[in-house]
């Protein structure tokens, strides 16, 4: 199954379900990340995660990790779901705006790629892809 929007979901299922899904998504990021890893919901179906990591394959690999957690986890009602996941390295002068613009600009280009993907953006920028623009339609999103 292709990415499936949580205004999808909505309308599809009733935002009780749609709602149900955040909160197991929830979950699963909470089981995918070690206790000290911090994790916020960020607007109606974002997530954020501040995540250690040694080096960008250790980041990878945790964030490939959640992608296929969440491609696994049989939703009730709703079935299968994915996730397109982008990720930045947080700089040392970085405002949360700066961190969080990289991190957008790797979902779009998941997205871009055909979505249930996870990019970073530093990985991104150094094979000199292009970085899409914003588009209407929203899928939940992890950075």
């Amino acid at each position: 199954m292709s990415t499936t929007s949580n205004k999808s979901v909505n309308d599809r299922y009733g935002h009780l379900i749609g709602d149900e899904v955040l909160l197991l998504i929830a979950r699963i990021l909470r089981s995918t990340f070690r206790h000290d890893d911090r994790l916020y919901r960020f607007g109606g179906e974002e997530f954020v995660a501040l995540v250690r990591a040694c080096d960008a394959q250790a980041a990878a690999a945790a964030f490939e990790r959640l992608r296929r957690n969440v491609e696994d986890y049989p939703f009730p009602q709703v079935g299968r779901i994915t996730v397109s996941i982008g990720y930045t390295v947080v700089r040392e002068h970085d405002t949360p705006s700066d961190a969080f613009e990289r991190a957008d600009r790797a979902v779009y280009l998941a997205k871009a790629e055909g979505r249930n993907a996870v990019r970073g953006f530093e990985t991104a920028v150094q094979i000199g892809e292009p970085s899409p623009q914003r588009g209407a339609e929203r899928d939940v999103e992890l950075f």
